[in-house]
């Protein structure tokens, strides 16, 4: 009886950790491709006909909140996309930093690290 509580007490640290670390692992593969969707997302919404950039920032809004991520910036290149000409790129940039999405207070190896999810894609527009 005593063997198998000092065997379990040697054993359940290190098993507790792994599983930790395997939900942490899994929630941040979560938060890139959520991040990186949400990205795609927007930048589609801003090179279509008729959209600005507020409208593009409205669709990441919707993404990420969705994702339950609340803490991220979000920028539009060119910020006025209605005058931009046809087939010139369109680019929606989202940040985060790393303290603000994880589940677990590691700011020792991961403190002021920021993740960029970035996507290009062609304005849509009448031809000149």
């Amino acid at each position: 009886m005593g063997a198998t509580s000092v065997e379990f007490a040697m054993v359940a640290v290190p098993l507790f950790l792994f599983v930790l670390a395997s939900i942490e692992l899994g929630r941040g593969m979560m938060v890139v491709q959520a991040m990186e969707e949400a990205a795609r997302s927007g930048c589609r919404i801003a090179t279509l006909k008729g959209q600005t950039a507020s409208d593009a920032n409205a669709e990441v809004q919707r993404m990420m909140s969705i994702s339950g991520i609340h803490t991220y910036t979000t920028q539009v290149v060119p910020t006025d996309v209605q005058t931009a000409p046809q087939w010139s790129p369109v680019v929606v940039r989202i940040s985060t930093s790393l303290d603000g999405i994880t589940w677990i207070p590691i700011p020792k190896y991961l403190g002021g690290k920021v993740y960029t999810a970035s996507c290009v894609l062609p304005r849509e527009a009448e031809p000149e």
